[in-house]
């Protein structure tokens, strides 16, 4: 059936690709038009990605172990949440200008992100900011123990919403499969954002308080010597 599904599926998705490239090569060079379709066919690429990943895991393949830039990681995703927020929603994104590597699949990385920010819009109906953010750390001993994950340099992300935040109930189901402050839903997907940061060596941290907003903080190894100098005790 999971074969099946992913079959037609990605037959559907080989004709959002096949239209959106069209369109962009008819629209006019350099035009914000030209702009939509190809960000609307770099989503497709990217689900179309992800149906494979979901195939080879179905079919009891290991999951990949790649590393990926940072910096690229926040540029796609905030073009891509620049289109899925809310006319009301602002956008801020800050970080990295060099170059960092981290561990986890881009894909992987970027669909988090994404859905962090989704999340974050949500929570704020009347409008409000979603600032996207990088850097280079060095955790030490206490914060890592904190967190569960071996001391050493990690790239974090972070995703911060001026929204109403969250009573310590809700924070505390947050981050159940399927739980939803939504009438209607399947879940917020923290549980499959903490999976991936796991299976990447990293972890994830949700912090909220009513009246203050929400930040969601994404820890992945650096992968490879880096020359961070920011350290936490």
């Amino acid at each position: 059936m999971a074969g099946t599904l992913t079959h037609d599926l990605n037959n559907l998705l080989g004709v959002i690709l096949g239209a959106n490239e069209r369109l962009a090569d008819e629209l006019g060079e350099g035009s914000e038009q030209q702009a939509l379709a190809r960000l609307a066919l770099e989503a497709a690429e990217r689900g179309a990605e992800l149906l494979r990943r979901s195939l080879s895991l179905a079919q009891g393949g290991a999951p990949a172990r790649d590393t990926t830039d940072a910096p690229a990681v926040l540029k796609t995703v905030g073009r891509m949440a620049r289109q899925a927020l809310a006319p009301k929603v602002g956008l801020t994104v800050t970080g990295l200008r060099q170059p960092l590597r981290c561990n986890g699949d881009r894909t992987g990385l970027e669909m988090a992100l994404l859905n962090l920010c989704l999340n974050a819009g949500q929570a704020m109906p009347g409008g409000g900011e979603v600032v996207i953010g990088a850097r280079g750390l060095c955790l030490g001993v206490l914060e890592t123990r904190r967190l569960g994950v071996a001391p050493g340099a990690f790239a974090v992300f972070t995703v911060r919403d001026t929204g109403p935040g969250m009573s310590p109930r809700l924070l505390a189901r947050a981050t159940d499969p399927l739980f939803t402050t939504k009438p209607t839903g399947t879940g917020l997907g923290l549980s499959a954002v903490i999976d991936f940061a796991a299976s990447a060596g990293g972890a994830f941290a949700l912090q909220s308080r009513e009246g203050q907003g929400t930040t969601a903080t994404l820890y992945l190894p650096i992968a490879g010597p880096a020359n961070i100098t920011a350290a936490a005790a």
